[in-house]
């Protein structure tokens, strides 16, 4: 945990400036209740050419909040890094859940995979943007790095394990249709 705070310290003494403040208010907030993913999904389930991609999506939403939120984060119980270093002046609103995995950077990463694997090129932008919803958390001091590389790679493989889930559940219905 020692080699965590200095990162964190690092950060909030040396980068930190009200640019990267604004930035990174900005890109957390659009993690904050899953909004951006909950609106990609509902309109990715709306339009017909890209609904499998929702449904996929709806799938690593689910699985994401079960093994992450309903399951991981009280198990481990781990308090966020605000908590221990109290000298530390937030400038979000402190969170009310525990730090372990980052849910945040949890929902973008497994979005984002979900995304890549059967859109590529737009895929990529949506990765980008979990690495930096990755980097906003550890900016904002809301987590410990190691809460958001777990987060990150919970969230690949819950959205590669969604993808495929996905294909599996349409070529059930096909082969209902075929019989």
């Amino acid at each position: 945990m020692k080699w965590e705070f200095a990162f964190l310290d690092f950060i909030r003494n040396n980068i930190s400036n009200p640019i990267l403040d604004f930035i990174a208010i900005l890109i957390s907030s659009f993690g904050t209740l899953c909004i951006l993913w909950a609106v990609l999904t509902v309109i990715f389930l709306i339009i017909k050419k890209t609904r499998r991609l929702g449904i996929a999506m709806l799938i690593s939403f689910a699985l994401s909040f079960i093994i992450g939120s309903c399951i991981i984060k009280p198990v481990v119980a781990r308090i966020r890094p605000y908590d221990v270093n109290t000298a530390i002046q937030l400038i979000v609103r402190p969170e009310m859940d525990y730090s372990f995995p980052s849910g945040h950077t949890l929902f973008a990463f497994s979005s984002a995979t979900v995304i890549f694997m059967r859109y590529r090129k737009v895929g990529i932008f949506f990765l980008i943007f979990a690495v930096l919803m990755g980097l906003s958390r550890l900016y904002l001091y809301v987590h410990f790095p190691t809460d958001v590389i777990c987060g990150a790679l919970l969230g690949i493989i819950i959205g590669i394990a969604s993808h495929y889930f996905e294909k599996q559940i349409h070529r059930l219905g096909n082969k209902r249709k075929n019989t």
